[in-house]
């Protein structure tokens, strides 16, 4: 929920001054955000399934994003 709102006010920042380092910094945090979601779905909804790659998989694009977007401001 709080990388959630985090990527809401990084976007909601980034409307209103046109910074493209909030930009992706939003777009880290919404994929941290399914990160987060499927680390619920891994431990709690199907703890016998191992999701673990999967879930890795949205965390190292997010940081892949705004590393992307450091370098490129």
């Amino acid at each position: 929920i709080t990388s959630a709102l985090c990527a809401m006010l990084l976007l909601r920042g980034y409307r209103a001054s046109k910074s493209s380092l909030l930009f992706w910094s939003s777009l880290c945090f919404f994929g941290l955000t399914l990160n987060n979601v499927l680390l619920f779905v891994d431990l709690v909804v199907v703890p016998d399934l191992d999701m673990r790659l999967w879930r890795s998989i949205p965390a190292l694009l997010s940081m892949m994003v705004l590393l992307y977007g450091l370098v490129m401001e």
